[in-house]
């Protein structure tokens, strides 16, 4: 006579557990959700998060506010994110200093892998070594021969150090014996203008800081650390395809939550981001600035950080790069 009560009281336990789970699956929609961008407005990483913010914002999604916190090669912001209650409501812009900055800076600060939940990696930009337009230096091929007749004398710059492209640099170096003058500098137009001036022989940098001085002849692309040639520059030819395969460099763009945000947050995330970053208009927004949308989300995505961290720790242990 009892069963009756006992299987209401199983139901209503069975109640009271799915209206949890449905309280937790709350929709991001009209929710204000701060993005943290570790670095100065202006730049790549900026100008991608505006852009897919809007996109996602005019489409329903959360009404995201960009909040930019700059410092220490984007620690500060990073460090910032990390302690933000892990419940959707604040994300962090990541590129590759995200993990450089964990790498030589490993006490006191977050872990890349331990600390956030990865969301999606949405675009990358590759990097580009080039030459003032006006150098007698028209190839790779020319860069190297000069180097090697005159050794210890030609120069090349990048942002660093203790950048992708500085390391980049270094793995040229070793992989075609050459000896090379490097000059590191706080950003990619002191850089440029070093170049320009003739104080630098060369530069590597992100392909999106270089395009406009491409595009106008100001600086010659001779090359590009990658696998395949950059569809904005399909005349300049790669590393690889010169000889130097196990040479790649190229920033990407991607956001993370503070680990242990719950699961349906991050598929909400997922589903916004990777809709926003294929409508047509978000799309040329972002290659005019020389970006180029590649998405991978979730587990592969955090896959993707892990080898990086372990990439990045052997690079900074073989050329012992220090930090500032």
């Amino acid at each position: 006579m009892r069963l009756p009560g006992l299987l209401a009281s199983v139901i209503m336990s069975a109640l009271l557990v799915l209206s949890g789970h449905a309280a937790k699956a709350q929709s991001l929609a009209g929710k204000s959700v701060r993005i943290i961008v570790p670095y100065p407005a202006g730049g790549a990483g900026d100008v991608i998060t505006r852009v897919l913010a809007q996109q996602i914002t005019e489409s329903g999604g959360p009404a995201f506010v960009v909040e930019n916190r700059p410092g220490a090669g984007s620690i500060v912001g990073s460090d910032v994110a990390s302690r933000a209650a892990p419940d959707g409501m604040t994300i962090l812009l990541v590129e590759n200093p995200f993990i450089l900055g964990s790498v030589l800076h490993p006490t006191g600060h977050y872990h890349p892998v331990k600390s956030f939940d990865p969301i999606c990696y949405l675009a990358d930009t590759p990097a580009v070594l080039a030459v003032s337009g006006s150098s007698e230096i028209k190839t790779l091929a020319d860069f190297l021969k000069a180097a090697k007749a005159q050794p210890g004398t030609l120069s090349y710059g990048s942002t660093g150090p203790a950048s992708t492209v500085h390391i980049a640099g270094e793995l040229l170096k070793r992989a075609a014996g050459i000896e090379l003058i490097y000059v590191p500098f706080p950003g990619t137009p002191p850089v440029v203008n070093a170049v320009l001036g003739g104080h630098v022989t060369a530069v590597i940098a992100n392909y999106s800081d270089l395009k406009a001085q491409i595009d106008s002849k100001g600086l010659r692309a001779i090359a590009v650390p990658a696998q395949k040639r950059v569809e904005l520059l399909p005349e300049v030819p790669t590393l690889a395809e010169q000889g130097f395969k196990d040479i790649e460099a190229s920033v990407w763009f991607g956001f993370v939550s503070p680990a242990g945000t719950p699961k349906d947050v991050l598929a909400q995330f997922e589903k916004y981001f990777t809709a926003a970053i294929q409508v047509p208009a978000v799309k040329s927004k972002l290659n005019a600035q020389g970006l180029f949308p590649s998405v991978s989300c979730g587990a592969e995505f955090g896959k993707f950080i892990a080898t990086q961290t372990d990439n990045y720790t052997k690079f900074v242990r073989e050329f012992d790069i220090k930090g500032e």
